[in-house]
């Protein structure tokens, strides 16, 4: 089976703009390419990764104090409709004084600081004072705490990791979660409010704390190959592991990015992002791009959600940042915001340099519209680019430094990283190795074991292609997890990323995620998990419908069947027609494991979770009232 499957579209709707793409000094795309005898392909950059500026994350907010104390390093929105701007002269006399703090408690540096709240001002001095001394800092996604009625997944990890300390803004929003901590373990829980047996002390108390010799004497003793942060995996087959990220992995991932990307040496990055930092692309992206060069990095209370996305909006057009950082969710509402307000664009497209998002694949039509309203504000198309990394891998391994021939693709080996593609078919097994890939798991020496191959590679387990066979500088693609692939009855492979992201295309915006199904079944099947608020706005008879009654809903059914029957005529082959289709009544579940922390869909676990409602899609006939079936001739 192809790695593609859609032609490049051909209605002049969502052509590619024709517009030149602006000026951005990229470095030469310089590649070697070699075949094995194995058959194994190498694929390296030529330009070698940069000598490491710092010996420890920390030089960066000590040389940016002195070089430039008045410049704002952090911003979070105050209640005034303003921002709350931080120097970064104040921010490294806090983050001095919190390091003492931690000292004077003897915290040990073989148990980490964990973070249960959003990103913020006060968590982000936290992980600087925390990571110079060398304890190691554990952000946890806020949906333990706040979308999980048992806090489960905290209290595991507390068991798990022993934290010396637990910090969380908000002690009444987090205090289901504290509670539980409080009863597991023996740490110190900290926040920035008091609250009557539970808080142990303020934040704001430890700032003012005055530095002593022995702040200094420790900070010396921190290097290159010391942990600096403990971040978890999505958990998605199976307990979230910790992976050990040192000063070495995450001064090592700026350097390469600034090498292929040197216009950020240009003019400081003005930063304006919501991604959480217990994921690599915000506290590896963002978070290390505003700290490395000295630029500012804005904390945006908006996300990529119906109720918060005006939010965002309403920043990007305040700031007006040069550098954006998104996943595919958040490019998807900007579009459909700029769609509303075509000003938006003006206001936005003038000072962007370049978008590069990550997580998932992002629809050709968000793309090209991307382009086109950049035209539209500037005459010239933004390059918009991807990468493929992971925790593991610090942040990117592959990125694109040039501007895209061809939508979509993950970009080539930075500088410093090996990328080993093994075959799989018509696609690739991708592993890399390099300074910014993790020395492992903490506390997991199996799951190290298991991580990386006899050469040291670390064995990613996604499967990428070539964007254009024969030409490698156009870089590579993705071609999905190779564990959640499977096999119809007929012995056919089922390609589950690619299927799904072709599918989503024609049943957008209606469904928000597809689950396919079901291995060893006859036929391929789907899982269909509804946007009940988008069908709410598009179906005024549905305003007031619960969601299982708009999961039967006659008119949402039919547009739903038209949208498969156009994909189905497409790619009628038997590995990527769709034979059945569910409505589901209900999302998934972060407390069952059907969906990530970090928003993806978990194929296996909605499978193994949702068998009823996979014997219901293969059992159901035509007149099933939550069914779709299409015969061979649909």
């Amino acid at each position: 089976m192809s790695t593609t499957l859609r032609p490049e579209p051909a209605d002049l709707a969502t052509q590619r703009s024709t517009a030149p793409f602006r000026a951005v000094r990229f470095a030469p795309v310089e590649i070697d390419v070699r075949q094995r005898d194995d058959g194994v392909v190498m694929v390296t950059n030529r330009q070698p990764l940069g000598e490491l500026p710092v010996r420890q994350i920390g030089d960066y907010l000590r040389r940016h104090a002195r070089q430039k104390p008045e410049q704002t390093f952090l911003a979070e929105p105050d209640p005034q409709g303003g921002w709350t701007r931080l120097g970064y002269a104040q921010a490294r006399r806090r983050v001095d004084g919190l390091s003492q703090w931690l000292l004077d408690r003897k915290l040990p540096d073989d148990r980490p600081i964990m973070v249960l709240s959003e990103n913020s001002i006060h968590h982000a001095l936290l992980q600087l004072a925390a990571i110079q001394i060398g304890i190691p800092v554990m952000p946890i996604s806020a949906a333990y705490s706040l979308m999980s009625r048992t806090c489960s997944k905290v209290g595991s990890l507390v068991r798990r990791f022993q934290p010396s300390l637990i910090y969380a803004s908000d002690p009444v929003r987090y205090g289901n979660a504290l509670r539980l901590a409080k009863s597991l373990g023996e740490a110190l829980l900290v926040s920035d409010k008091p609250e009557d047996g539970l808080i142990d002390a303020l934040l704001q108390d430890a700032f003012e704390t005055a530095p002593t010799a022995e702040l200094e004497r420790r900070y010396e003793r921190i290097g290159l190959d010391d942990t600096a942060r403990l971040l978890l995996t999505s958990g998605s087959t199976g307990d979230p592991k910790a992976v050990i990220m040192t000063h070495r992995n995450t001064i090592a991932s700026g350097v390469l990015w600034d090498q292929v990307w040197p216009f950020l040496n240009d003019r400081p990055p003005v930063l304006l992002d919501w991604l959480p930092w217990n994921h690599t692309a915000g506290t590896h992206g963002t978070f290390s791009m505003a700290l490395r060069h000295g630029g500012t990095l804005y904390i945006d209370d908006g996300k990529p959600v119906p109720q918060l996305i005006g939010r965002s909006i309403a920043h990007l057009r305040e700031l007006r940042p040069n550098v954006m950082v998104n996943v595919p969710r958040g490019l998807d509402m900007l579009v459909a915001s700029m769609e509303a307000d075509p000003s938006i664009a003006d206001d936005l497209f003038p000072n962007l340099e370049v978008i590069i998002y990550g997580g998932a694949a992002l629809s050709s039509a968000t793309l090209h519209k991307l382009e086109h309203f950049s035209a539209m504000a500037t005459g010239r198309r933004i390059p918009i680019t991807s990468s493929l990394g992971s925790t593991e891998t610090t942040m990117p391994a592959t990125m694109g430094w040039w501007p895209p021939e061809t939508l979509g693709t993950l970009g080539l080996p930075a500088p410093g990283v090996e990328a080993k593609l093994v075959p799989d078919g018509e696609r690739y097994e991708v592993r890399f190795r390099g300074e910014i890939i993790t020395p492992g798991y903490y506390l997991d020496p199996q799951a190290c074991q298991a991580a990386f191959d006899e050469e040291g590679f670390l064995k990613t387990g996604d499967a990428v292609a070539w964007a254009t066979p024969g030409t490698p500088e156009h870089g590579l693609v993705y071609a999905g997890r190779l564990a959640e692939n499977f096999k119809l009855s007929t012995g056919t492979w089922v390609h589950v990323a690619i299927v799904r992201g072709e599918l989503l295309e024609y049943l957008r915006p209606c469904v928000a995620d597809i689950v396919l199904a079901a291995p060893n079944q006859h036929a391929l099947g789907a899982l269909l998990f509804i946007d009940f608020n988008r069908v709410r706005k598009q179906f005024s008879e549905c305003a007031e419908l619960s969601d299982e009654a708009i999961a039967r809903h006659g008119p949402l059914k039919d547009l739903l069947a038209q949208g498969i029957r156009e994909y189905n005529a497409r790619f009628p082959g038997s590995s990527t027609r769709i034979a059945r289709a569910l409505l589901l009544e209900s999302p998934p579940s972060i407390d069952a494991g059907e969906i990530t922390d970090k928003g993806h869909i978990n194929q296996r676990g909605v499978l193994a979770l949702r068998d009823q409602a996979v014997q219901r899609l293969y059992c159901a006939d035509a007149d099933g009232d939550d069914c779709l079936v299409f015969d061979s001739g649909a």
